[in-house]
């Protein structure tokens, strides 16, 4: 089977959790930890961990960071022949400030290495994803290769996963013939919302509102039909950091296992969600080929 294609950030991750209520301008005690990360590379790895083929496209430094995200990537028995490996640039990082409940309160992100991913670079892949079932890019990626990417021929379905509200900017001026959006509430309205998206051609979306649950969104007849997708019930949060990615992960893997009901495929990326938020990891170890169990079954009609 063709593997599915996750386009975008490949990080290393640095995670600091405030051990008690943060005082401004002060120094705070937190508990620190560092993993691979990235958004691309967490949903790929999250499907790789699900049993199913991934390939990233990315780009890292000639650095010993981008040496330990490669290693670990071969590890996870992901398919990284199309990650470019920049020789005057850095490795992405992200540094996550926590809050003591496990929510995020910063986010910083350096990209360096992903700027040199430009529509010319990504043309070099696109006769080997053209055959993918699915291919996910994420709004970390300049907004001219995301462009390119969205005009290139397909076969199978694209996806657009937002990674904040500032990256919406990125967003391509054409969404017409993107199969669905994945965004937060946040970062729905930083693009404009309702109206404006509508207006650039989008036709569906999935809009995560954490404990209110998922909205998915259909342009139909010239106005959205939305339906609100319960949250899952949570014992407790211990790192929102990866949740997102989880979703997106979910969701591509109910579609890539014949799931044609994009509600149902939402319920599954909740379901991955769920997972994750109560992990201290990024990509939680407890997802598994025996979640593809909990998978419903495609309609039959």
């Amino acid at each position: 089977m063709n593997p599915i294609w996750c386009l975008g950030g490949a990080v290393w991750d640095r995670k600091l959790c405030l051990l008690s209520a943060p005082v401004q301008a002060s120094s705070n005690p937190v508990r620190e930890s560092s993993s691979p990360g990235g958004v691309a590379r967490n949903v790929a790895h999250n499907l790789s961990q699900l049993g199913l083929n991934a390939a990233l496209l990315s780009a890292w430094g000639d650095d010993a960071a981008g040496a330990l995200l490669r290693m670990d990537c071969l590890r996870q028995g992901l398919n990284i022949d199309a990650v470019i490996t920049v020789a005057d640039a850095a490795t992405g990082a992200y540094t996550a400030v926590l809050g003591a409940d496990g929510n995020l309160l910063l986010g910083l992100a350096q990209l360096d290495a992903l700027e040199t991913l430009t529509p010319a670079r990504l043309l070099r892949s696109q006769a080997a994803r053209a055959r993918a079932p699915l291919q996910l890019a994420d709004l970390n990626l300049r907004r001219d290769t995301l462009a390119t990417w969205l005009a290139e021929e397909r076969q199978g379905l694209a996806v657009l996963l937002a990674v904040s509200e500032p990256k919406m900017a990125s967003l391509p001026e054409d969404l017409s013939r993107l199969d669905l959006l994945i965004a937060n509430s946040g970062e729905w309205w930083a693009a404009g919302g309702n109206s404006e998206l509508a207006r650039r051609g989008l036709q569906r979306a999935l809009v995560t509102q954490g404990a209110q649950g998922v909205r998915l969104g259909e342009w139909r007849a010239g106005h959205w039909k939305w339906q609100t997708l319960p949250a899952l019930p949570l014992s407790q949060i211990r790192d929102v950091t990866g949740a997102g990615d989880a979703f997106a992960a979910g969701v591509l893997a109910a579609l890539a296992s014949g799931q044609t009901d994009w509600a149902a495929a939402a319920r599954f990326g909740q379901r991955l969600s769920q997972v994750c938020l109560q992990s201290l990891h990024s990509v939680a170890p407890e997802i598994t080929p025996a979640l593809l169990n909990e998978l419903e079954k495609p309609d039959a009609s």
